[in-house]
């Protein structure tokens, strides 16, 4: 085996070694992995001054010990820097340092902080940390302006923290991943009703200079573009501050496959550094005493380099830009040595210098985006550079990205944009032949018409692309994969890629099949499975028969642009293979309820809604203008689906003709009954609905699973009310550490004195039970999530919200 075959296998494996480690439930002993790295560095060490050649099972076992023994010191470490639960929601006075560009929106600002100083006593603060400071709940406080806070900046103030616990689904986007990788070790909010005071302007560390430089162009752009509808694409194409995208263009571009452009990408770090290689090759090899002290191609590749390493600087440091920072210091490296290596060999070195960095890397999408997209770039180019027309080059290679790259797609996000290649087609020239040298050509020479013409070009493509997803089929969605699939399906994809005269390259589609093919299972004809989703503070639950769906309701709204439907339901709806809602019940108008039936009526093809709302509310409008049935829910209603009973049981007719009653009583509550189980979702209703309930229909409530009142409130869950139930499991929609304190104390008493067990989204993530065995199965998503990262609560963990 030659050296840089070696070399490829060993890098590689010690690659694999360190992202195993983050699919590990837990962690090994952090001795026996410091024995293990230390041997087998000791190992490699001495077999190279021997010059021993180990085989390819030998370089792969000492790699694969390498790495994994590494990836578990470090994330032993990164656990190391935790919160404590005795310090969760409590006051804790801290000095640090603004770690990054401040986001705003409309609820307030959020930022990384560097903790350098706890001066509470005794109190136990990771050093890193996320932080916002928000708007007052009070309304008449809401108009307040915010602070005016910059990167570098060093406060001191008063915060409450909590551990990093996100939402657990199974699909969507994973919080306490996103957090341990970025080293967020606890999230919180100040006190602003506490002092607080900046302490220095400028903490002065290299990080804080690279920050204000950032921020001064983010600036500087937003002045010159005022509110222009695009403007948060230049500033992420010019520093990488992807965050400053409107959350629904984030839903244009990725539904057109074009997101990877508006980011400062791989692709414009190695565009940038071309032009700049390219100018100082022609500049350098005019001048006889510079060529002699340093060949021109020398000279033009440390050139490259270093604007890669500035450029990626600029960036914040994303992973596709490192990516190609040290793709590019590698091959300088190697050209100034003389030395000639492979452009896999590159690849591969780029990949584990990334990794030993941030080990955590391979938790990101763009991680595995960047790194297979590169791959299959050079596995359909190298060797036949200059042998091709530039047009069928540039055929190649975009359908070698969007083949190789459909499977990933599926994976993460379970959809493949149809119409992505005749995005892309337009978007990829545009934007990095036209735009992105405008923006740079405005850092190096601040002339905003610049801006002005680039931004209208950028608007140009927002309205080709709107025009775009208006045609008949944009999108493939489906289920989920397992994962063996997915990797089956590259491996099919790399031989359907494979050179002319390789024969049988359609067995490449075969292998692609059970990505496709392998579906959820669903419940059998006459029973239904049912999932509490874990949305924070609101409601939300999938219930499944053999062949339907139905959604009941929509959690929560959190800002403008974003909510429970678009973040978490649609996400899990399309991972366990539900294309359509069939029915969609929203039991009352509460915004922890209906939160997100605006965005699941646009991106969700439903059948109809029933809901308590009044036919003037803002959701009944938008279903009607969707041509979606609206129908208002009332006692008598009742379907069946695959021979499973669905029948609403309050309000009554009487309840919407009492206009002094409580939206949260005149919630629809629906029984579902099946063969062997039934259950009951109760929306917010209150003491006053469940006494009316008990008195008018206490045999239509008997249920073997019950949807706990309006989140375990004090103002629900009478003790006649449970009586009446008699469930033998209930369930609870409730946010982690919510400021009401739901689920209360004495609720949760009144069922454990009846000896029900009460499982809550807050502690266990998402809840999912199954009528064919009774519910006598429960899937706790958090207990599921087998992560050594993933926070796991139980009751002797919590203290009282304050």
């Amino acid at each position: 085996m030659k050296f840089q075959a070696r070399t490829e296998v060993a890098l590689l494996v010690a690659a694999i070694g360190v992202s195993v480690v983050q699919l590990l439930p837990a962690l090994p002993n952090k001795n026996w992995a410091s024995l293990a790295f230390v041997l087998a560095v000791v190992y490699t060490i001495f077999t190279s001054f021997r010059h021993f050649s180990l085989g390819f099972t030998g370089i792969s076992l000492m790699a694969l010990t390498l790495g994994a023994s590494y990836g578990v010191l470090r994330a032993d470490l990164r656990l190391a820097h935790e919160l404590p639960r005795e310090w969760e929601g409590r006051d804790i006075e801290i000095v640090g340092v603004i770690d990054e560009l401040p986001q705003r929106n409309d609820r307030g600002i959020r930022f990384a902080f560097d903790v350098e100083q706890v001066l509470t006593r005794d109190a136990v603060v990771p050093p890193r940390i996320a932080l916002g400071w928000y708007k007052p709940s009070i309304k008449e406080l809401q108009g307040e302006a915010l602070p005016s806070l910059h990167a570098g900046e060093r406060w001191r103030w008063t915060v409450r923290l909590k551990r990093p616990h996100g939402y657990v689904n199974g699909a969507g986007f994973d919080v306490e991943a996103w957090m341990l990788e970025n080293n967020l070790r606890a999230s919180g909010s100040i006190q602003v009703d506490e002092p607080v005071k900046r302490i220095d302007a400028n903490a002065g560390r290299f990080t804080d200079h690279i920050e204000r430089f950032r921020e001064r162009i983010r600036d500087r752009m937003q002045q010159a573009l005022q509110d222009e509808r695009y403007a948060g694409v230049l500033i992420a194409l010019a520093v990488g501050d992807q965050r400053a995208i409107r959350e629904g263009d984030w839903a244009l571009f990725n539904a057109t496959a074009v997101s990877h452009l508006l980011s400062i990408s791989g692709a414009h770090v190695t565009l940038f550094a071309t032009w700049v290689a390219w100018l100082v090759f022609a500049l350098w090899r005019r001048s006889p005493r510079l060529a002699n002290a340093l060949p021109a191609q020398k000279a033009a590749a440390l050139a490259a380099a270093f604007v890669a390493l500035a450029y990626a600087a600029l960036s914040g440091f994303a992973v596709p830009a490192q990516r190609t920072c040290y793709m590019l210091l590698t091959a300088s490296f190697a050209l100034m040595l003389s030395r000639t290596l492979s452009p896999w060999l590159i690849l591969c070195w780029s990949l584990v210098v990334v990794l030993v960095i941030d080990p955590w890397a391979s938790l990101a999408v763009g991680f595995w985006f960047s790194f297979v997209a590169v791959a299959f770039l050079l596995y359909v180019t190298l060797g036949h550079l200059g042998q091709r027309h530039w047009w069928r080059t540039a055929l190649i290679t975009q359908a070698a990205v969007t083949i190789g790259l459909a499977p990933l797609a599926v994976a993460f996000f379970q959809q493949v944009s149809l119409v992505g290649p005749l995005a892309n087609a337009i978007a990829i020239p545009l934007i990095s032949f036209v735009v992105i040298p405008l923006t740079l050509l405005w850092l190096m020479l601040p002339i905003d018409a610049l801006l002005t013409l680039a931004h209208g070009f950028v608007s140009a493509l927002a309205s080709f692309l709107q025009w775009l997803t208006t045609l008949p089929t944009t999108m493939w969605s489906q289920h989920a994969p397992p994962w063996w699939t997915v990797l089956l399906a590259l491996a099919g994809c790399a031989w359907l890629l494979a050179p002319r005269g390789v024969r049988y390259r359609w067995i490449g589609v075969l292998w692609c099949l059970p990505l496709f093919t392998i579906t959820p299972t669903r419940p059998d004809i006459g029973e239904f499975s049912m999932t509490v989703l874990d949305i924070g503070q609101g409601t939300s639950v999938v219930v499944r028969t053999a062949t339907r769906t139905l959604v009941y309701d929509t959690g929560p709204r959190w800002t403008d642009d974003t909510d429970a439907g678009s973040q978490l339901i649609a996400p899990y709806l399309r991972a366990s293979g539900s294309s359509k809602i069939d029915g969609l019940v929203v039991s009352h108008l509460d915004i922890d309820h209906s939160g997100g039936a605006r965005s699941l009526l646009k991106s969700t093809p439903t059948e109809w809604l029933l809901t308590s709302m009044f036919a003037e509310s803002d959701i009944v409008r938008l279903a009607n203008e969707r041509g979606i049935r609206a129908y208002g829910c009332h006692t008598g209603q009742s379907w069946q689906w695959d021979n499973v009973r669905f029948e609403i049981v309050h309000p009554s007719a009487e309840n919407y003709a009492n206009a002094k009653l409580k939206t949260n009583d005149r919630s629809c509550v629906l029984k579902i009954s099946a063969s062997k189980a039934s259950a009951l979702l109760t929306g917010d209703i209150e003491a006053l609905s469940e006494t009316e309930l008990v008195a008018r229909a206490s045999q239509s409530l008997r249920a073997d699973a019950l949807l706990i009142p309006h989140h375990g409130s004090l103002t629900s869950s009478t003790e006649a009310f449970i009586d009446a139930v008699r469930p033998s499991i209930a369930l609870i929609n409730a946010g982690y550490r919510n400021r009401f304190g739901h689920p209360r104390a004495d609720v949760l008493a009144r069922y454990a004195q009846r000896n029900i067990p009460v499982h809550r989204s807050d502690w266990h993530g998402a809840i999912t039970i199954d009528s064919r065995d009774g519910f006598a199965t429960v899937r706790r998503e958090r207990d599921a999530r087998q992560r050594y990262w993933v926070d796991r609560v139980d009751s002797a963990d919590q203290r009282p919200i304050e």
